[in-house]
């Protein structure tokens, strides 16, 4: 059958009819046909028709007790948990039917009753899903079941959170249960982590020593997801009580940086930065696998690598001393990177970018100035701006590059490279005003209301080093009435300031009228009460009637010195915390706290122990071969429990490079005329910048 054809809405005798027609013991077609007859209702309830298929639910039961096809069992429950909240009076009938699929059906029809019981928001079926869960994790029953019904309590615990104690203590029996299958004990642990993470009137899950140690050493016994689980689950729920221990711990999940699947080197990474926590020093060779699994995700699809991205950020904005040691080749733009790549990758470059690397940097935002993607292009500029800002003893370089593109006189460029040289002349007074007559000859260029508000601010800010700046400020302040607020604004306090610095005739007209038309004719209150209180002022300072008010003092009010700005890189430390402990999560992602994005989430916490370091910016990063730190890593050895001490501890001797290169086209030298070509597609700034430089 067609998906058109099943995903139309039905009414329910048309329905109704194609079911009665079936003849059940007469033909194998006819299976067919009632199959999709069945199928008809569970697509019309995904599209909500609930009404009409809610009038077939007596033919669903008549098909349940005499069809014993397992698909046919499928859509039979998969009704009934959309039923369930309906409060039908087939509920009852239907719960007689769950029991018995329970006790006497198949594995798979058994776990279909499992999860239905555990769906339906119905008193009746709770009862019966606590007796039915409590019953098979007590049971002998499989791994498969007992899995359902470990997370059969998540939805329990939505329903009725009061009575899920006695099954979160089965939990952490089945968890330290030595004879256990290892998979059933890796969903346990973590559904008690979820249920502990997800109430606030639970205490944050502990785990006990040897339990935690048995848990990863039997990592290797698991499949990839269930890798995932364990790992995600031990954040907070075990903290090392010497630094022995956490160095242990950290040594047994190393290996797993080099897994195949993401969510496992994820939370691998994840588990490793908060035992980072629990440590007295760091060694360079761990600094460099962290470094190598990122690089190695790097090659992932484009939603995986931006989520590895944005981890990137954190791990950077989070220490004084970054723990990753990545080539910033690594983070240069490709042509073929999504626009959310991109703009992540300029973040890292921004971030990674010092004095040594600067040149290397700085010539790969160029490229990307003169790049045909003119949002890219913005931003490469914007970004140059800002390391201006941030690299006093390097501002001159990022300057140099702002005004060799500024010759190129495209529109878009100039407005961009005006906007960011407002904050580079406001980082260093006295320094670029050479620059000012070079950026004024542009004045006619700047259109965006951000471009034409910087351009006021510096032909007002340096009016000293321009014998015509009147003339430069009135191609704005002539078209007062049309310009944007934000413009509008920046005109009123430039003509305020123009005439308290030279109170003359031609600069008093200029306030004049500004002031008389921004208060009798404009609209905003804002600006119309900006511009009365400075023409209050005035007039005070003017008539002096027995007032300490003067021109001086205005001037001092209206035009005193701008505090220096500064670009602040860093984050709260404890919004830090968090967001590393849930690396790979939507809120790493925003940069926010977890509570900002979920707001049911419970803020996760480090949890106390002797070994905690509170001091996470002077953690010591040693060499590898250094003699002074050999014997605490041959004494957490003996540390470990003693039911692990006769497994050796993996180690990553042959991990110490990525399992797979990325970007290799960066790799090549930069001079390769090939790369360049694969590399981007050049546009008419890139060859009109080729066409320059022989007359350069």
């Amino acid at each position: 059958m067609s998906d058109q054809r099943l995903f139309s809405k039905y009414k329910a005798y048309e329905i109704k009819s194609e079911l009665q027609q079936v003849n059940l013991k007469k033909h194998r077609i006819s299976a067919v046909k009632r199959k999709n007859a069945l199928k008809k209702i569970i697509a019309n309830l995904t599209m909500g028709n609930f009404n009409e298929m809610a009038l077939l639910f007596p033919d669903i039961l008549k098909f349940w007790q005499i069809d014993d096809d397992v698909e046919v069992r499928r859509i039979c429950h998969h009704y009934l948990v959309a039923m369930g909240p309906t409060k039908s009076a087939y509920l009852k009938d239907a719960l007689q039917l769950v029991l018995k699929d329970l006790d006497s059906g198949t594995e798979e029809v058994r776990i279909m009753a499992l999860r239905t019981l555990s769906s339906i928001p119905s008193t009746d079926y709770l009862n019966e899903a606590f007796k039915s869960v409590k019953s098979v994790l007590q049971s002998s029953a499989s791994p498969r079941l007992k899995k359902t019904a470990i997370h059969a309590i998540t939805k329990l615990d939505q329903s009725d959170h009061n009575r899920i104690w006695p099954l979160l203590n089965i939990l952490r029996r089945l968890v330290d249960e030595i004879k256990e299958d290892s998979s059933v004990q890796a969903h346990a642990l973590y559904v008690m982590y979820r249920i502990h993470e997800a109430n606030e009137d639970m205490k944050m899950m502990t785990l006990e020593r040897d339990t935690c140690f048995r848990m990863l050493e039997m990592l290797p016994a698991l499949n990839e997801w269930d890798h995932s689980l364990v790992l995600e689950s031990m954040i907070t729920s075990y903290a090392p009580q010497t630094h022995s221990e956490a160095h242990h711990l950290i040594e047994i999940v190393l290996p797993q940086l080099q897994h195949v699947n993401t969510s496992v080197i994820l939370n691998a990474l994840k588990f490793i930065m908060y035992l980072i926590n629990y440590v007295d020093y760091l060694q360079e060779g761990l600094i460099k696998r962290l470094s190598n699994s990122i690089v190695t995700l790097l090659n992932k699809p484009p939603e995986l690598q931006f989520l590895v991205l944005r981890n990137v950020i954190l791990l950077l904005l989070s220490r004084e001393e970054p723990l990753l040691k990545v080539d910033v080749s690594y983070f240069f733009v490709e042509f073929n990177d999504p626009i959310y790549i991109k703009d992540t990758k300029l973040e890292i470059l921004y971030l990674l970018a010092k004095h040594a690397n600067l040149s290397q940097i700085l010539q790969e935002l160029k490229e990307y100035a003169t790049d045909i993607d003119i949002q890219m292009s913005r931003k490469a500029i914007r970004a140059i701006g800002n390391l201006a800002v941030k690299l006093e003893h390097s501002a001159s370089e990022c300057v140099a590059v702002l005004l060799e593109l500024l010759d190129f006189g495209v529109e878009y460029i100039v407005q961009e490279i005006v906007s960011v040289f407002k904050n580079i002349l406001r980082k260093y007074p006295g320094q670029f005003e050479s620059c000012v007559d070079k950026l004024v000859q542009f004045t006619d260029s700047v259109q965006e209301p951000e471009s034409r508000s910087s351009m006021i601010w510096i032909i007002t800010q340096h009016s000293s080093y321009l014998p015509n700046y009147l003339e430069l400020f009135q191609i704005f302040s002539s078209n007062f009435q049309d310009e944007t607020l934000e413009v509008q604004f920046s005109i009123l306090n430039s003509s305020v300031k123009f005439f308290v610095r030279s109170p003359t005739e031609a600069t008093e007209k200029l306030c004049v009228d500004i002031l008389r038309y921004s208060t009798e004719k404009i609209d905003n209150p804002d600006l119309r009460d900006r511009a009365f209180m400075y023409w209050r002022l005035l007039s005070a300072a003017q008539q002096n009637n027995g007032l300490p008010l003067s021109i001086e003092t205005v001037k001092d009010i209206v035009d005193g010195d701008l505090p220096l700005i500064t670009l602040n890189t860093r984050l709260d430390p404890q919004v830090l915390e968090e967001l590393e402990l849930n690396i790979g999560s939507i809120a790493s992602i925003y940069l926010k706290p977890v509570s900002q994005v979920f707001r049911l989430n419970k803020t996760k916490v480090l949890p106390k122990s002797p070994a905690l370091n509170l001091d996470r910016d002077n953690i010591d990063i040693i060499a590898d071969s250094s003699s002074t730190r050999s014997s605490s890593v041959v004494d957490l050895r003996f540390s470990a429990p003693s039911r692990t001490s006769s497994s050796p501890i993996k180690k990553m001797d042959d991990y110490d490079k990525p399992a797979e290169k990325v970007n290799s086209l960066k790799t090549k030298k930069r001079s390769s005329s090939s790369a360049v070509k694969l590399t981007r597609k050049p546009s008419v700034l890139a060859r009109k910048l080729s066409m320059r430089r022989p007359f350069a």
